[in-house]
């Protein structure tokens, strides 16, 4: 059984880690495996890979991966008036920024507050009440008044911006935070390390902590041709559809456990996507069993994360599966995601690992 340290959750939500700027992540994961590790290192991208070696098999390996880096926006211009305007990096909502208070990341390090503006109830007019603005109409309010006053806080065109930490455990275990996306699975293979530290598996576990997956879905491409696994485990968050607003698209709810991907797909453009490999798949439905573990199963359309691209890396292309941890109001500032299914899927994916082995059979055909 698993000791979960929640402050660990808590302290990872509160960083800040646009995608191209994940460097305070980067930063932290290293220090905090490299006591647990054999190897590890960080790559050009950023990208952290740490390897426990296995007791038994040391040449055959599992990666576990997670993706570090979170949605936000990038200053794109500074009006003489001291407002700034802003692009979207990654799949930021317009419908949830308006209000919204963020923080201005310079390149000194310093945070800056600010607030993104939206006009008062008051003077919008009938044909604008129920109008989401377009990006490109937003504006970050500083609470300054002139260009010179924002460029003296050392905040520049390029500078990452995210939501404000606001990480909220409430009711009966729900978790509320601006970037559980992804650290809520970062924590989850931070602490499976820990624990697999102390009694090592069969195998050789790598793992894997990527970037860049919500601005290009390639940055942890590296870290697969490093390494060359036999097997990769992909954690991230799914979207629940248990909430009065959301269309039951594929039967997910939070409290129920994981959910092991049956297939996702981006659509018309990328084309990326993944059917995970059946056996691997069929593998965790068999730990999940062993040990009285609930899995759900997701199907989705226009969600896709890290093994899209990495299914047809080397001559032979990998083995992946992907397993998810139920998720509300994705990409907002109040995602949400319940204690019970961070668990489960935390003794999940451990007891996947625990039991892997080149008796495990992911041939195909």
């Amino acid at each position: 059984m698993l000791d979960l340290r929640w402050d660990l959750l808590e302290n990872l939500c509160r960083i800040h880690a646009v995608s191209g700027r994940e460097d305070a992540m980067t930063a932290t994961v290293s220090r905090i495996i490299e006591p647990f590790v054999d190897q590890h290192w960080v790559d050009n991208l950023g990208n952290v890979v740490g390897i426990l070696t296995g007791s038994t098999y040391p040449d055959y390996k599992l990666m576990l991966q997670a993706h570090m880096d979170e949605l936000g926006l990038i200053v794109r211009n500074i009006t003489d008036e001291g407002y700034l305007q802003f692009e979207r990096v990654g799949g930021v909502p317009e419908k949830s920024l308006l209000g919204q208070r963020v923080d201005v990341l310079t390149d000194d390090g310093e945070l800056v507050p600010g607030y993104v503006g939206t006009k008062s109830h008051h003077i919008t007019r009938p044909d604008e009440k129920y109008v989401v603005p377009h990006v490109h109409q937003m504006y970050i309010d500083l609470g300054v008044s002139s260009k010179e006053e924002v460029e003296s806080f050392g905040i520049q065109v390029g500078d990452p911006i995210t939501y404000h930490p606001n990480y909220h455990r409430f009711g009966n275990g729900q978790i509320c935070s601006k970037a559980l996306d992804n650290r809520v699975s970062v924590f989850i293979l931070l602490e499976i390390l820990r624990t697999l530290a102390e009694s090592r598996p069969p195998s050789t576990i790598v793992f894997s902590f990527s970037v860049l997956e919500e601005f290009s879905i390639r940055g942890s491409i590296p870290t697969v041709t490093a390494t060359d696994p036999d097997a990769i485990i992909s954690l991230d968050i799914t979207i629940a559809t248990d909430t009065p607003s959301a269309d039951r698209l594929h039967p997910v709810s939070l409290r129920e456990g994981p959910a092991i991907k049956m297939m996702d797909f981006h659509g018309r453009g990328t084309l990326g996507g993944m059917f995970s490999s059946p056996k691997l798949r069929r593998y965790i439905e068999q730990k999940a069993k062993e040990n009285h573990l609930p899995l759900q199963r997701e199907v989705l359309v226009g969600v896709i994360t890290d093994p899209a691209f990495q299914l047809y890396l080397g001559d032979r292309g990998y083995t992946i599966a992907g397993l998810s941890i139920p998720h509300r109001y994705s990409h907002s500032s109040i995602s949400m995601c319940h204690e019970k299914d961070i668990i489960q899927t935390a003794e999940l994916v451990l007891a996947s690992a625990v039991g892997f082995s080149p008796e495990v059979d992911l041939s195909r055909g």
